[in-house]
């Protein structure tokens, strides 16, 4: 950095690393950063797109080439980012400013056509999509990439830095065919909120940016998309955005009226949160979606009142499935074949269903019960165990977390790799899977006798500060509204 330059502005003094930095929003966030005296230090994982954008940015704002800096690393290896985020402290000497911005858009398809392998992303495009990336590619590029840059940070963060982790209020409202982008989403919500409280106690403040539609060609492309996908009238999708603002504003000296936000907006909100102004906020989320009426999570309570309702499952077959923990699937499985209910309890390993089979001979209703190999991350499995006759067509199916409470524990922060990408792939990957193929297998029974039933079950208590949990409770909320 030349010594000779001494830049004003509400961000001056301040090194900002902004991920995403040649995306539509983050090449936004890098011009508003630039005017307000930071040196930026733009991160992508091309060269050449990011060059691009700094040099643009600096030609448009106007400022030396000193005042940026970039940073070429694949988000979603954390090898690759520690070694990136290594190279700037070298150069640098710390992070005053994070931007969360990185990630991808997931494939834009309904939950029955997500592409769980190469193979079927390959058939997708050969059908004229433009998608590329897998589910697992995509929750990987999205809550992955947020997490490693993170883990990788939080070291070199000092006293009065600034996280801000941009999610998408997406992740909190229908968002047709796009199960891979929301879920991930919706997880990095509360992956924010824990990370807010463990880097708070070290005086980092850390705070979530909703951004709405943003207005541009491409938000109505996408829109005209979901009305085609949906069979709906077109403008559909956008008017239901529309109907949740509260705000009405004008643009292009018209009157006032319903539209998106724009890029600014988002800066505007990133300005602030990485300047001084707001030392006192953190764990915060910042809207920017023309005042839409979302909630924030969803919340209710379940009564049973076992002596005023009798439960009569007889002739329904009920399927479970269950992660590493066989001693409570079975606890589960026991409940429903004591209501009558043929249970098929589905286990990712023969070795898993083999210790089932065995304890199935002490359970009470026993018979009720069958025991399959159903390995959500495996789609091969799953069409095996559904493809063979269980005396009559599955109406309801329950979904354990892959993984017991005992299994991924402590700081977020310093999650190691195996344990972020085992909870990545398992947890969020394999739900979604499980959800896919039911969606498609319930699309396809023509002799069912009810509507299907689908709960999905986190975990309980870790002992500790179920941060794990609370991830997937709200990646799993996302997975239900889709």
């Amino acid at each position: 950095m030349s010594t000779a330059m001494t830049p004003s502005g509400r961000l001056a003094g301040k090194v900002a690393l902004i991920t995403g930095a040649a995306g539509n929003l983050g090449s936004e966030i890098v011009r508003h950063f630039l005017r307000e005296g930071a040196l930026v230090v733009l991160s992508g994982r091309t060269a050449d797109r990011l060059l691009a954008a700094r040099d643009a940015a600096v030609k448009d704002v106007g400022v030396p080439l000193e005042q940026t800096d970039m940073v070429v690393m694949d988000g979603a290896d954390p090898a690759s980012v520690r070694a990136g985020m290594a190279g700037l402290m070298a150069r640098h000497g710390r992070i005053d400013i994070l931007i969360n911005n990185a990630g991808s858009a997931g494939p834009r398809q309904p939950l029955e056509k997500v592409p769980l392998t190469a193979e079927e992303l390959q058939q997708l495009r050969a059908a004229g999509s433009t998608d590329t990336e897998t589910l697992g590619q995509a929750t990987r590029n999205i809550l992955g990439v947020s997490w490693n840059i993170l883990r990788a940070a939080s070291p070199f963060l000092k006293e009065g830095a600034s996280v801000i982790n941009v999610s998408t209020v997406f992740s909190r409202t229908k968002y047709y065919g796009r199960t891979a982008y929301v879920v991930p989403k919706a997880a990095l919500n509360a992956l924010s909120n824990k990370v807010s409280e463990e880097l708070g106690e070290r005086g980092i403040r850390v705070n979530m940016i909703f951004p709405g539609p943003i207005r541009s060609e491409r938000i109505r492309s996408v829109f005209a998309t979901m009305d085609q996908l949906k069979g709906a009238e077109a403008g559909s999708t956008a008017h239901e955005f529309f109907d949740m603002m509260t705000l009405n504003r004008a643009f292009d000296g018209q009157p006032p009226t319903k539209d998106f936000p724009v890029p600014a907006d988002i800066a505007h909100t990133c300005v602030f949160l990485g300047s001084d102004e707001s030392m006192a906020f953190n764990g915060h989320d910042f809207e920017v979606t023309h005042g839409m009426q979302v909630p924030k999570e969803s919340r209710s309570t379940w009564v049973s009142r076992p002596t005023m309702r009798t439960v009569d499952a007889i002739g329904h077959t009920v399927l479970l499935v269950g992660g590493d923990r066989v001693d409570e699937a079975l606890a589960i499985a026991r409940l429903q074949a004591e209501v009558g209910a043929h249970v098929v309890i589905g286990l990712p390993r023969e070795t898993d269903c083999a210790v089932a089979r065995d304890l199935l001979s002490e359970m009470r209703h026993g018979h009720r019960v069958e025991v399959r190999v159903f390995d959500r991350t495996d789609p091969a499995t799953m069409d095996a165990a559904l493809a063979e006759d269980h005396g009559g067509p599955i109406s309801g199916a329950i979904l354990m977390p892959a993984h017991g409470a005992d299994r991924f524990r402590g700081s977020l922060c310093d999650a190691s790799d195996s344990d972020m990408e085992r909870f990545v792939d398992d947890e969020l990957g394999g739900a979604i899977a499980v959800a896919r193929k039911l969606s498609r297998y319930w699309k396809e029974r023509t002799d069912l006798q009810q509507e299907p039933r689908f709960v999905f079950l986190t975990n309980g208590s870790d002992a500790g500060a179920n941060a794990w949990a609370n991830l997937l409770r709200s990646a799993m909320e996302a997975l239900i509204r889709v």
